[in-house]
């Protein structure tokens, strides 16, 4: 009996030796984290004016009413899709003193175009004032893949027809402002374009007529007189008309035969005079290459409207009868 009690106490020491298990309720666990990047202003590394859409070929003269394509190369480091504006002016600095564009803030017909490019509706504008004939061309105008970190983009423009003309020292600056969602912006300049003389005259009188006129008649006030020939000039710088005649007018069956010395002493001869007012004192004998009539200085959009033209004709006292025609040219000229 003893020895049986023995064993079952050896037993029951191992059995208690035994080393415990450890018991959990789960075994891994997470949390979050987060970080923010902030905003970084866009820079520019490129401004230029093209003559052709490649932009190969840089223009350093510009004629108002051609397209040009000013490339803009900028950057974001939070891609260009962080750019919601490009703002391109296109501005006269008078006496070449560069001025940096910040004073320009609304367009002017005759020294200020800004091109605008908006990321909403990827818009292309242009403000220089209202009804002038400056465009941002926006079929021809290239946004880059937004999803780069740089690009360009390409404004196709035209110049208003009275952008001014340059005469060194004045020439005309660009100054391009790329702005992005925080606002944040870089400014970029070149300098130094040329803008060239451009003009355009419409007549808004098209047809005339003397009448029946006597043989020998003419030269003399109120003699052989039309008054009333019109028409607008346009341009932006200094300027002259011309008129002219052609060289013959022709009837039914006869030639007429103009005489650039006034005296029509030979038959079919005939002479004219002209002034931009009705003082025959004034008048410019005409030939069939030119003669300036008027010089005036830069227009407004609307252009300058000459009215009350006078034109005076002689003829020879030997003429067939017969009802004669021919041209009379306006020419707008740089002066």
């Amino acid at each position: 009996m003893r020895k049986l009690i023995s064993i079952l106490i050896v037993l029951a020491l191992a059995f208690g030796a035994l080393p415990a298990t450890a018991v959990f309720a789960a075994e891994s666990g997470s949390s979050t984290g987060s970080f923010s990047v902030g905003g970084v202003a866009p820079s520019v590394s490129a401004l230029e004016v093209y003559s052709n859409a490649a932009c190969t070929l840089v223009a350093a003269a510009l004629t108002p009413q051609v397209i040009y394509y000013v490339k803009v190369t900028a950057s974001d480091a939070n891609t260009l899709n962080d750019i919601k504006q490009v703002k391109v002016k296109v501005y006269y600095d008078v006496g070449g003193t560069h001025p940096g564009g910040s004073a320009i803030i609304a367009g002017n017909e005759q020294t200020a175009g800004i091109f605008t490019w908006t990321k909403v509706g990827n818009a292309w504008a242009v403000d220089a004032g209202a009804g002038t004939s400056w465009a941002a061309v926006s079929a021809s105008s290239v946004a880059p893949t937004m999803t780069a970190n740089s690009g360009d983009w390409i404004f196709a423009i035209k110049l208003g027809k009275v952008a001014t003309e340059s005469i060194d020292p004045s020439d005309w600056d660009l100054t391009v402002t790329v702005t992005d969602q925080a606002d944040l912006a870089f400014t970029y300049h070149i300098w130094g374009k040329t803008v060239l003389w451009y003009g355009e005259f419409n007549v808004l009188t098209p047809n005339m007529t003397f009448g029946e006129v006597a043989l020998g008649s003419g030269f003399a006030d109120n003699v052989n007189e039309v008054t009333g020939p019109s028409g607008t000039g346009i341009s932006n710088g200094d300027h002259s008309i011309t008129l002219k005649s052609s060289a013959t007018w022709t009837g039914t069956s006869s030639i007429a035969t103009l005489d650039p010395t006034g005296n029509c002493i030979n038959p079919n001869e005939f002479a004219l005079k002209s002034y931009y007012a009705d003082i025959y004192g004034s008048a410019i004998l005409l030939d069939s290459t030119g003669k300036v009539v008027l010089d005036s200085a830069q227009t407004p959009e609307t252009g300058a409207t000459i009215t009350g033209g006078v034109f005076w004709l002689k003829i020879a006292t030997v003429f067939p009868v017969d009802v004669y025609s021919g041209s009379i040219t306006f020419t707008i000229i740089n002066r």
